[in-house]
């Protein structure tokens, strides 16, 4: 019987601390300006009746009606939400209460994220706004951008419309506008959030997509290629850019910050030390470096040392057909001509075609 007994009350034990810690994986955690008021909460009817004329208005907002359910938690619920329990702030009146306006940036979003965690919590914390201060600006917090007490006349609770709003801290785009290098902002143009998620870091520039994928959900390729985009450009483009020195700024305008690599392959423009390093990176991709250099140019170095691969003594019976079937052709003809194979292919009575 002792033994099950035991065995009994160690299930149950086990039972209740797995609920519990299940409970705690689902319940937020709280904030630390929240956790630190050592009171009780009392309700929001409570708020209202000193803050009555606030409380009219705050309560009439959808969101506020969300907020003040019944079924939500005391702690996610109406004013104690983002100020805290105020049961000492009920008695001792002035203070003992979360003041908002004496909170960090950092502090005022993670009151806000308690609750749209699974909207933006993760997204917000890799984004730049949410990362802290920047150079000389100081990051933005949510109440930088939405009115929770008061109505407004836009969507998602926005201060004022998108555009307005980003160019308080981003006023450099409308001059890179006029210069060609951001897409207009103004008239009839699409606005901020038309490309940019405000909440988002997963893509540099905290855009939604990648940018030759966002510019195609409103314009055909060749309505945006620039008039210089001829097939000859293709080919002497990287030229135009060494002799513009750090013209990348203007490519990347469309071709997103890795346009250059997303299309070579490689780091464009090399990087200090490619040189000895480049075997590394296009020993299985050799056509990517054909794009621009042309085999006299490889011959300037290799010409008088060939891949290590050519040094074994039995490559040239053996170790150069594995070779082959390990890379391609393109690999070899970055040296060789075809010509070159069939002169002994031939000889040996094995057609090429075999041999591969």
């Amino acid at each position: 019987m002792g033994r099950i007994w035991f065995s009994r009350w160690t299930t149950m034990a086990l039972t209740a601390l797995f609920v519990a810690l299940w409970s705690l994986a689902q319940t937020p955690e709280r904030p630390d300006p929240l956790v630190k008021l050592k009171a009780h909460y009392v309700g929001s009817q409570v708020c209202f009746e000193c803050h009555l004329d606030v409380a009219k208005v705050w309560a009439s907002l959808p969101h506020s009606r969300w907020m003040l359910d019944e079924k939500l938690p005391a702690k996610l619920r109406g004013c104690e939400a983002c100020h805290g329990p105020g049961s000492v702030h009920v008695v001792r009146r002035r203070g003992n209460i979360v003041a908002w306006e004496s909170l960090s940036a950092a502090d005022q979003s993670i009151i806000c994220l308690q609750c749209h965690q699974g909207v933006t919590a993760d997204k917000w914390h890799a984004s730049p706004h949410g990362k802290g201060k920047t150079g000389k600006r100081q990051h933005p917090s949510c109440m930088t951008c939405h009115e929770v007490h008061l109505p407004v006349e836009g969507r998602w609770m926005l201060k004022a419309p998108t555009e307005k709003l980003c160019s308080q801290c981003h006023t450099e785009i409308g001059t890179k506008a006029k210069a060609g290098l951001h897409h207009p902002v103004s008239g009839r143009s699409p606005k901020c959030a038309a490309c940019h998620d405000a909440h988002d870091g997963a893509i540099a520039g905290m855009l939604k997509a990648l940018t030759m994928q966002l510019c195609q959900r409103c314009h055909e390729p060749d309505e945006v290629k620039p008039s210089d985009h001829t097939p000859e450009f293709v080919k002497r483009h990287g030229e135009k850019v060494r002799a513009q020195g750090s013209a990348t700024a203007t490519c990347a305008s469309c071709h997103g910050r890795n346009g250059c690599e997303d299309c070579h392959g490689l780091e464009m423009p090399h990087p200090k030390g490619f040189a000895t390093k480049h075997s590394e990176k296009t020993f299985n991709q050799p056509q990517t470096c054909a794009r621009c250099h042309n085999q006299a140019f490889c011959e300037k170095c290799h010409a008088d040392a060939p891949p290590i691969s050519h040094d074994e003594a039995n490559y040239a019976v053996k170790g150069h057909g594995v070779e082959f079937k390990e890379r391609s052709s393109d690999y070899c003809s970055l040296c060789h001509q075809r010509s070159y194979c069939d002169d002994c292919h031939r000889q040996k009575g094995v057609p090429l075609q075999a041999a591969r």
